[in-house]
């Protein structure tokens, strides 16, 4: 999202007035809500797809996701009570064994008894019969919902990182596919995909390697790889077209460049600034930079700089 204070930085929005660069940053605020809204409600579909297949809960006329997978996740809170209750049953019926047996051994010994004895017996073997079903039942189902869960957040991720990757010239769209494909197949394999806390209240995502450790990228000061630096390290860096789209006969041309983040930014056919500054923002937050960092605005003027941006009209 463009700012009042990024737009002054631009030498050519010089002598516009506050209130054309407040409609300009209005503009670039509202066509980020849009995209953002976009993208999280494409999200919340796979959620809900996800979380009926795997349940056979269905979601409800104008339920909202977040509200779905919370009923869901009520339900087999539901299931866990049950099992708690079979437990307590369990219980009470393996001290009623306990007790009936100190009887017999005491000498209390008639049939009633003894047939007490073994209807409790059978009570028991039932009951932990119905408790292991419940607990296996109620593992399983949590352990398939917590994986498409995070296997739905991966393969988000891998879209974004790739989504602004430009191909080599000749190569199909169904090619572009199988390569996409093999590529993620490439970075799963270097690990297992986990959660951290970002520092900010929220979590971002990692892959930690066999041993256990965060795989980091000794390119970035050895902070964790970004879903698209671990992109660029497979083979499909070999297929991805890197070249800098030049202008004319100078020295400062309108393309793609890297800007010292991980990654391409491939500005081909952008027609004006503002589409610019959104293409420089998303190749950005792709590399894991947030918007309130000094680095990010350092970055973004310097992608500005490198691809002339300045040259292209505002809108």
């Amino acid at each position: 999202m463009l700012t009042i204070e990024m737009l002054r930085q631009s030498s050519a929005l010089t002598g516009l007035t506050d209130d054309q660069l407040n409609a300009i940053a209005e503009m670039s605020r509202n066509d980020e809500n849009t995209v953002i809204g976009t993208k999280i409600g494409a999200l919340h579909g796979q959620y809900d797809t996800d979380i009926l297949g795997i349940t056979g809960i269905k979601k409800k006329d104008g339920e909202k996701s977040y509200d779905y997978a919370k009923r869901v996740l009520g339900e087999y809170k539901t299931k866990a009570e049950s099992a708690k209750t079979i437990q307590t049953q369990l219980t009470a019926a393996q001290a009623q064994v306990a007790e009936l047996q100190s009887k017999l051994e005491k000498g209390a010994g008639d049939e009633t008894l003894k047939q007490q004895l073994k209807d409790a017996k059978a009570q028991v073997t039932q009951l932990q019969t119905q408790l292991q079903t419940k607990e296996t039942e109620f593992n399983t189902k949590k352990a398939e919902f917590d994986k498409t869960i995070k296997d739905t957040h991966v393969d988000y991720a891998f879209q974004a990182a790739t989504a602004g990757l430009k191909f080599k010239s000749g190569i199909t769209e169904p090619i572009q596919k199988t390569l996409l494909n093999a590529a993620k197949a490439e970075v799963l394999a270097k690990g297992t995909p986990d959660f951290i806390e970002d520092g900010q209240g929220g979590k971002k995502l990692v892959i930690r390697g066999a041993d256990g450790n965060i795989l980091n990228n000794p390119k970035n000061n050895l902070n964790p790889y970004t879903m698209q630096e671990l992109v660029m390290e497979t083979s499909l860096k070999d297929v991805i077209d890197t070249g800098r789209q030049q202008t004319g006969g100078g020295t400062g041309g309108f393309g793609s460049g890297s800007g010292g983040t991980g990654g391409t930014l491939d500005l081909s056919g952008i027609k004006s600034q503002v589409e610019a500054d959104k293409a420089i923002e998303a190749h950005l937050l792709a590399n894991g930079l947030t918007r309130d960092s000094q680095e990010f605005a350092d970055q973004s003027m310097k992608l500005r700089t490198e691809n002339n941006v300045a040259s292209l009209p505002i809108r």
